[in-house]
């Protein structure tokens, strides 16, 4: 059995985590799976409790687990965390409208560029063998080189001054895109801009030991304790763990589908929008038309 270590830290963190437990149980119910959870604190939580941001409990709890989803992006001591990890290449995946979906891959190190185009390969495979290449002529050659072995995928080259344009409008010609470290942050950006049916999330996948789980920084102590803050980011890098750390692919998929399919249909009553836990229940009551086993699964 799988071991998540669910990461929590201060302000509106315990809320999202909250709500990404909730939407995770539901899911092991529906798919007939089971994970353990073991919960640790870190940052200005864990620094006020035992006088550590990273205490030696929390890395322990980090270390012995599958997958490490973190709350909490804005808390400094994530740079603590994320050190103690084998951590090389980094998945954006950004969610538009009902349907659309695109992974962004990037390397986070000089030295696993291979290890990251051969991972975006393989996450091109697992969707719809179409993989996007941007970035300088060693970036390119080296997805040039991982090709012939995986040639089912097909893969097309695209300059950066024309991937920005695409990214910020049209980023569903995307599927997967193998980006250069130099070109990942602004073109993510650009496709992941605020919007009200847009939704993001980060995998940091490592090649050895757990790979590690965040949701898009929402903005930190400003709703905390009010039950009011935007889960969607939150459920997004759930669904990535279930992907990338649980292997759980086909349940990946119909939490990420139900997220879009609430963001689209979320109604907004007198300018306000549903509560944290409405909108994970709406997700959940999602789940019969995006799973894909599901009898009547809309084509």
């Amino acid at each position: 059995m799988k071991t998540l270590a669910c990461l929590t830290g201060s302000g509106t963190a315990p809320e999202l985590m909250a709500e990404a437990l909730y939407a995770l149980e539901a899911l092991a119910r529906v798919h007939g799976f089971e994970f353990d959870q073991v919960h640790a604190t870190f940052g200005g939580v864990a620094l006020a409790r035992m006088g550590q941001s990273v205490p030696a409990s929390t890395r322990e709890t980090v270390l012995g687990a599958d997958a490490v989803l973190v709350a909490g992006a804005e808390e400094p001591a994530l740079d603590d965390v994320m050190a103690e990890l084998d951590l090389r290449a980094r998945v954006t995946r950004v969610r538009f409208g009902q349907h659309d979906d695109v992974a962004f891959v990037t390397s986070v190190r000089e030295d696993a560029a291979e290890w990251t185009v051969a991972k975006a390969f393989e996450i091109a495979e697992g969707r719809r063998l179409r993989l996007a290449c941007v970035g300088d002529n060693g970036w390119c050659e080296l997805v040039n080189l991982a090709a012939p072995d995986h040639e089912h995928v097909r893969v097309e080259h695209v300059s950066p001054r024309d991937a920005m344009p695409f990214a910020a409008f049209n980023p569903a010609r995307f599927d997967v895109v193998a980006v250069a470290p130099q070109w990942a942050e602004g073109m993510v950006e650009i496709s992941a801009a605020a919007a009200s049916h847009r939704v993001a999330a980060h995998a940091l996948l490592a090649e050895h030991g757990p790979s590690l789980f965040v949701p898009s920084p929402d903005g930190g102590f400003a709703l905390a304790g009010h039950g009011v803050v935007n889960p969607s980011s939150m459920l997004l890098a759930a669904a990535l763990t279930l992907e990338h750390g649980l292997d759980h692919p086909a349940a990946a998929d119909t939490l990420a589908g139900a997220v879009s399919a609430a963001l689209v249909d979320e109604p907004v009553r007198f300018g306000i929008r549903a509560s944290s836990r409405e909108f994970t229940s709406r997700v959940l009551g999602g789940f019969q038309l995006t799973m894909r086993n599901a009898e009547f699964f809309p084509a």
